[in-house]
């Protein structure tokens, strides 16, 4: 992803509005619900929504969620060369957002969780019929 830029002329009414601070606080709605669930564990997991054709919101890497607020929710292009708008990272997955949003025009959300069980499943060996496939399996010295 190339460096943060400077967001091109979408300020609202004034230079403190925030863009899309509506849909970015469903965004923080979202990461909250999955946290209060069960189905994702602290930062892990991740969410985004489709602007408009153009860009997509993602939550950013490594916030806490209750420390969210619109305007820490990082806004993305979906052009060819992908970039982000703000000062914090996008989440570290947002590759996946991306691509989905790429591909699927009818795409709207994408909310990318972590469960404990799943987790757990897709770093277990004995599970011949579906691969590991988390990322972590190799940080932790797995293939």
């Amino acid at each position: 992803v190339q460096t943060s830029i400077p967001f091109p002329s979408l300020a609202l009414q004034s230079e403190r509005a925030v863009v899309y601070a509506e849909l970015r606080q469903e965004v923080i709605n979202t990461c909250l619900a999955m946290n209060r669930m069960g189905i994702n564990q602290g930062t892990s997991g991740n969410v985004s929504v489709r602007l408009n054709n153009k860009l997509f919101a993602v939550t950013p890497s490594g916030i806490p969620y209750e420390k969210l607020t619109p305007s820490m929710i990082v806004i993305m292009d979906i052009n060819d060369t992908p970039s982000y708008f703000g000062d914090l990272l996008p989440s570290s997955e947002w590759r996946i957002h991306y691509d989905i949003y790429r591909n699927f025009q009818d795409a709207k959300a994408i909310v990318h969780a972590h469960s404990t069980y799943s987790t757990a499943l897709s770093c277990c060996e004995e599970v011949t019929e579906l691969p590991s496939f988390h990322y972590m399996v190799a940080a932790a010295g797995g293939k």
